[in-house]
């Protein structure tokens, strides 16, 4: 996992957060996920679509957990 915070242009601070998998090119283990090529984050075979939708559900409904299990929602 690729964790990157970053806040130095922006006046907030934010994440982001990359899953690496173990097929992923030698050349790009262990480096930034921005050496991938654009296309492999922007290409249409990337962009979100109906597919995600039960991850996106899973994931809204485990964030709203977190703020009911009392995790201070962000302001």
């Amino acid at each position: 996992m690729n964790l990157e915070i970053l806040g130095n242009s922006d006046p907030y601070l934010h994440a982001h957060v990359f899953p690496r998998y173990e097929w992923e090119p030698p050349e790009h283990v262990g480096r930034p996920v921005w050496r991938y090529d654009p296309a492999d984050f922007h290409g249409p075979d990337h962009a979100l679509g109906p597919r995600h939708e039960p991850l996106r559900h899973r994931i809204a409904a485990e964030l709203a957990g977190a703020v009911t299990r009392g995790s201070t929602p962000p302001r």
